[in-house]
């Protein structure tokens, strides 16, 4: 997966990458995991999934 550069023009740029395959983004969530109690979560678009940075919880709802 190769980031596309925007094509749009804004007056400020914000620092956005766009990706030419969705299903490939990994997502950072700003919530803590049931699991081990981690500060921050992931969202994998491809399985659907919720997972811990720290450990190997996944769930398929945010906050379970």
């Amino acid at each position: 997966m190769t980031p596309v550069p925007r094509t749009d023009t804004n007056d400020v740029d914000q620092g956005l990458v766009v990706v030419d395959d969705p299903a490939g983004l990994v997502l950072a969530i700003d919530a803590d995991c049931p699991g081990c109690g981690g500060p921050e979560r992931t969202f994998t678009a491809a399985t659907g999934l919720y997972g811990c940075t720290r450990c190997a919880h996944t769930s398929v709802e945010r906050d379970h």
